[in-house]
């Protein structure tokens, strides 16, 4: 049952990923794709990751990163909302345990506007980082010349870091 869920889990991260993928080059005023097969508009909204440590958890992600925490709309205890730009957000959700293994290619992809103050900020908390192919606290640099890094959270989820389109 695990396995399953495991792998429900995979797919809906790896399909959010494409979809943030997707969106990467639109501005603001372009967030939704009605250009679709199907003609329904759609747009990210959220990213969900279930975490052991919910406090730990919210600890890196606002040091790291600086979110700022919003309303959480389902008003429970476990789970905590962070606002991400673009109307889109990551959710945090404690759960008892968690059974997985997540590889590189599942991860959220973070775009920030000043890549290399961010590297500093990482290697000032001594937060191990690495390129593409796996090298400690390397960068990867793709062909369309985007500069990504990459790391996990106190979970294990991968993490990249860039300086995609959407600050330039």
């Amino acid at each position: 049952m695990m396995t399953n869920k495991l792998f429900t889990n995979a797919v809906a991260i790896v399909v959010t990923a494409l979809c943030f993928f997707s969106c990467a080059e639109k501005t603001s005023t372009e967030t939704t794709n009605s250009d679709s097969a199907s003609g329904f508009q759609v747009a990210i909204d959220h990213y969900a990751i279930n975490v052991t440590d919910l406090d730990q958890s919210v600890a890196f992600y606002q040091e790291v990163f600086g979110l700022k925490e919003i309303k959480d709309g389902t008003e429970q205890p476990h789970i905590r909302w962070f606002g991400l730009g673009l109307s889109q957000e990551l959710h945090i959700i404690q759960v008892d345990s968690l059974d997985k293994k997540i590889p590189k290619g599942v991860h959220i992809a973070l775009a920030v506007g000043d890549f290399d103050r961010f590297r500093e900020s990482i290697e000032k908390r001594n937060l191990n980082y690495y390129d593409w192919p796996g090298s400690a606290n390397q960068i990867s640099t793709r062909p369309d010349k985007v500069r990504q890094l990459y790391f996990q959270d106190p979970d294990g989820y991968w993490v990249e870091v860039n300086d995609g389109k959407q600050f330039n």
